[in-house]
């Protein structure tokens, strides 16, 4: 099936438009997607992707090292897709939030998801010092 073809079918069905995306960007020639932080997560009940508490506590999070809300693209994937959705963005800084994804580049880093931290306040140091690793790499 072709992407035009797709894309028909994916709207009347009234799949969200970010969904039309192709599979692989660079295989289609389509640009990658330029943005400061690119955050991550497994498919969760509790997602950040999704207005409301927890993409809010996010973005304070990240707020407090220096990133606007326009720097942040957020993305909820499954867990054997992450480096298909890595070839689709061009980040300068990967941020893991999810049991499951990790990744040994020097720009990718790991910590709790905002649901797991706003449970347990004892991760909240954990995550701030990964974020402050994450602020020195955007430097």
């Amino acid at each position: 099936m072709n992407e035009a073809l797709r894309s028909r079918y994916l709207e009347a069905l009234d799949v969200p438009e970010f969904l039309h995306a192709p599979t692989k960007a660079k295989d289609l020639g389509v640009d990658k997607i330029n943005t400061v932080c690119l955050a991550i997560e497994t498919d969760n009940p509790y997602s950040f992707c999704q207005s409301g508490k927890y993409q809010d506590f996010l973005f304070k999070m990240l707020g407090a090292i220096g990133l606007k809300q326009k720097d942040i693209k957020c993305l909820s994937i499954n867990v054997d897709d992450l480096n298909q959705a890595l070839g689709l963005y061009n980040a300068k800084t990967v941020l893991l939030m999810s049991k499951g994804l990790t990744s040994s580049s020097e720009q990718h880093f790991s910590t709790y998801h905002p649901s797991e931290i706003l449970v347990n306040e004892q991760l909240k140091r954990e995550a701030w010092e990964v974020l402050k690793n994450l602020k020195q790499c955007l430097k």
